[in-house]
């Protein structure tokens, strides 16, 4: 018997690339060529990984010599001289078992390759070299063979007939060896993403509860419920095509119960513009998240939510504010059927213009978020626990950058802020702006200045690509475009720790200094933010 060693050199050589992928070759050995009627045989392994390849060909390979052995036993036998009487009878006679041997030969090599497509290689050959059964067929056909080689020596009158059918049986056992388990049972997937949200909900938002059942929703509106082991990444791409093919405003009423493929069908019909990349990898992170859950639980085989790309280039260019459209702004009353003051309208903008601070975070700034430090009035963006009552009021920055201090300056002081926030304290209000209210699923309290200003501003005939958000992008410019060195020179720390950004330089100096700038320095900053002579708060009031 050839050594593990010289086994698996002769079986690599046999391993051959092609563009398809792997074949397994071998010559078929001279003397039973006439019984295969082949010189070699070429088996498609149906693999591109070699290291699979390397194991699919070693059990072939087995299979494969078993064969040759007992073909070349019976071959030499009938092939003496003294036994040419034999060789004839078996040769008019028996011939059909033969051809049905290798005819048994072959079904069961497509077997094997079958099992290839249903079952981890690695551990069915782990089970062919181990199992009981392939080493009793190896024993029983090794000795019928020898009882063969026997009669022909020493019987005239042979049963060829019985001792060809009994192996032919044992080949009937190789069946119960390689027939795959049966997949463990699983669980349906509308039951196990109900289980899965249970299990990892802890801490959720109620935002986190919605875009997971959305995901859910629309996955089963495109794939159908099924037990969760059983989908496959054909599912996955047919969801992945669905989802692309939105529109980009689905969703956003909330009472359409059209599903996703009614959706789709109206949106190619009215020729509309599609969802964006990232809508639809936001997606495919919900259900990743519970795939990984369940691979981890042997529920499903592997995370067909992972390896897939998305165009997630933003379809909207955003981009800072121009002194035309600022102009526009300035000059035009704000004159908006909505329950928001002109004031507090005037101030969330000159805020925004100033600091560069988000809606949100500015629509949540409280009075006690205006302290006086080292004789600067700032605002300090930073974390407030929720009440019992009201869990939504919990308040956490962006990022750890985002927890910072920002000094007002001295344009908005001179506006009437500080006066502003001094009202709202009178009014025992909680918020500087007082008359903005938590509105919509998520709770937030920017949800309708940002709908007003998105009126007020497309009425000015202010496109889609100016935004609120791009006050943020012109104060970033603003100050970056102010030389570091010299009188007014601005590091790029300090920018960074103002409009809290993580920065892009990381070293150790710099991330200590970071958390150590003084608030001179910011005040700097907040001062060198500089409009058009025409941008005067107290106009947007008028």
């Amino acid at each position: 018997m050839l050594c593990y060693t010289g086994l698996l050199h002769q079986w690599l050589i046999m391993l051959i690339r092609r563009p398809s992928g792997y074949s397994y070759r071998q010559k078929v050995p001279l003397p039973i060529r006439a019984f295969l009627g082949k010189r070699e045989l070429w088996i498609a392994l149906n693999t591109n990984d070699k290291a699979l390849a390397k194991n699919r060909a070693c059990a072939i390979y087995s299979l494969t010599n078993k064969l040759f052995s007992e073909l070349k036993i019976v071959s030499k036998e009938l092939s003496q001289d003294e036994n040419d009487i034999i060789r004839d009878i078996i040769d008019a006679r028996f011939k059909p078992l033969f051809d049905e041997v290798i005819a048994r030969y072959e079904t069961e090599l497509s077997n094997l390759k079958s099992q290839y497509q249903l079952m981890n290689a690695e551990h069915l050959f782990a089970r062919i070299e181990q199992d009981d059964e392939f080493k009793k067929f190896a024993k029983d056909t090794t000795d019928e063979v020898s009882k063969i080689q026997g009669l022909m020596k020493d019987i005239p009158d042979l049963d060829i007939r019985k001792k060809m059918a009994d192996i032919v049986g044992h080949f009937n056992n190789i069946e119960s060896w390689t027939k795959p388990k049966e997949p463990q049972k699983s669980p349906l997937f509308s039951d196990a993403s109900e289980a899965f949200i249970l299990a990892s909900s802890k801490g959720w938002k109620d935002s986190d509860f919605r875009a997971y059942r959305s995901s859910i929703k629309r996955f089963l509106e495109c794939v159908g419920d099924k037990e969760i082991r059983l989908y496959t990444g054909a599912d996955a791409g047919k969801f992945k095509e669905l989802m692309e093919q939105l529109p980009e405003n689905y969703g956003r009423n909330t009472r359409d119960t059209r599903t996703v493929v009614q959706l789709v069908k109206e949106a190619n019909k009215k020729k509309e513009k599609r969802v964006s990349g990232k809508s639809v990898k936001n997606h495919f992170s919900k259900m990743s998240s519970i795939w990984r859950y369940y691979l981890l639980r042997d529920l499903v085989d592997k995370n067909i939510f992972i390896g897939w790309n998305f165009d997630t280039k933003q379809k909207v260019k955003r981009v800072r504010w121009s002194d035309e459209y600022l102009k526009l702004l300035i000059n035009a009353s704000f004159d908006i059927s909505t329950t928001i003051s002109k004031e507090t309208y005037a101030f969330i903008v000159g805020v925004g213009s100033y600091t560069g601070m988000r809606l949100e975070e500015i629509c949540r700034i409280r009075c006690e978020d205006i302290q006086d430090i080292k004789g600067i009035p700032c605002i300090v963006v930073q974390e407030h626990q929720g009440t019992k009552k009201e869990p939504w009021t919990a308040w956490n920055p962006k990022s750890e950058a985002g927890a910072r201090v920002v000094p007002i300056c001295e344009k908005l002081i001179d506006a009437g802020f500080l006066n502003f926030v001094e009202r709202s304290k009178a009014k025992n209000s909680s918020y500087v702006f007082s008359e903005l209210k938590f509105t919509g699923k998520d709770k937030k309290r920017s949800g309708l200045i940002q709908r007003n200003f998105s009126t007020h501003k497309s009425r000015l005939g202010i496109p889609a690509t100016t935004v609120f958000h791009s006050f943020r992008h012109y104060v970033s410019t603003k100050l970056r475009n102010i030389h570091e060195h010299g009188e007014g020179g601005l590091r790029e720390v300090w920018i960074d720790n103002f409009l809290g950004h993580e920065g892009n330089n990381k070293s150790v100096g710099n991330t200590v200094y970071l958390d150590e700038v003084d608030v001179e320095n910011l005040k700097k900053v907040a001062d060198a933010v500089v409009y058009p002579d025409f941008w005067n708060i107290r106009k947007l009031m008028l």
